[in-house]
């Protein structure tokens, strides 16, 4: 089984990528540019441009003013609140055995040359996780197709910020991750795998985040190998949970989602769990062995 692995410059997507290539037959990583270039200009000649724009002038003035002065003091920026996964999550380590390919410009993972890179892999399948849509052309490579891991449960939450979307909305037992096959939709393809963290008192967005990314890989593996051993048993996903896009979660949106907590909507659910939890083991689909277990000795322990 020929893996390559697709994954964004995020440090979870690097985390990703370094796993696989520990527990997996991995022939070559794509690493996605998804960062445009900064506008350099100074801001002196930005305040000229938007001068003739008065109400566009005092909403960039207002932003600036929020970014310098009022976003560092948000809780989600202390040291301690921040998404870490270690230097797994920094740096994409070394192998001189698996050729890595950092793409050009912005979203390009669909452009000729880079499809051509992947197809020289020859991969059996095409591992994903937080890169962008992928055309057609490209899921039609690996002989085996493309898995993702999408970063929720997609009867529930589909698209992106989608751990911090289940707290905003305070509904923490569909935090969760599913590895699915891509298909020309969204986090809508035939599912492999599903799978819940145990959420803990004191954990917040982003610990929440991390136990979905460490699960998610377990899941990935896990797939890859019954793929490989050719017993994967994907289903459908009947039911599409509502699509968040990135300018979504603005900055109103995430703060509002961290003052959840501050509410007590992981308390909330903790007093609460057994039966919150019910609709959605219901939902599932192909629960991940591991997730489940853990989740029913702790509901029994309360």
């Amino acid at each position: 089984m020929r893996v390559v692995v697709v994954v964004s410059q995020d440090k979870s997507d690097i985390f990703f990528a370094n796993q696989l290539m520990r527990s997996l037959p991995v022939v070559g990583v794509v690493v996605e540019n998804q960062v445009p270039r900064r506008d350099r200009a100074s801001l002196l000649s930005k305040s000229l441009k938007y001068l003739s724009q008065p109400g566009v002038f005092v909403q960039k003035t207002l932003e600036v003013v929020d970014r310098t002065l009022i976003e560092p003091r948000q809780v989600y920026n202390r040291p301690e609140n921040a998404l870490d996964f270690g230097e797994e999550g920094r740096t994409l380590r070394r192998n001189a055995r698996i050729p890595v390919l950092y793409t050009k410009g912005v979203n390009a993972i669909n452009a000729p040359e880079n499809r051509a890179w992947i197809r020289g892999r020859q991969p059996d399948l095409i591992a994903v996780c937080g890169a962008s849509i992928l055309k057609p052309e490209l899921l039609s490579v690996p002989r085996h197709g493309v898995l993702n891991l999408h970063g929720g449960l997609s009867q529930f939450y589909r698209g992106l910020f989608t751990t911090d979307w289940a707290i905003h909305n305070r509904e923490p037992e569909c935090v969760g991750a599913t590895v699915h096959f891509v298909s020309e939709g969204v986090d809508d393809g035939d599912v492999v795998y599903q799978g819940r963290p145990v959420v803990s008192a004191g954990d917040n967005p982003n610990s929440l985040y991390a136990k979905v990314v460490r699960l998610g890989v377990e899941m990935m593996v896990r797939a890859v190998q019954d793929i490989e051993a050719g017993a994967c048993n994907a289903h459908r996903l009947d039911r599409k949970g509502r699509l968040y896009l990135n300018h979504m979660f603005s900055t109103g949106a995430k703060r509002a989602t961290w003052h959840q907590l501050e509410s007590g909507v992981i308390e909330d659910y903790l007093g609460s769990k057994a039966e919150r939890d019910a609709r959605v083991l219901e939902a599932m689909i192909n629960p991940f062995p591991e997730s489940l277990n853990t989740s029913r000795r702790l509901s029994a322990a309360h």
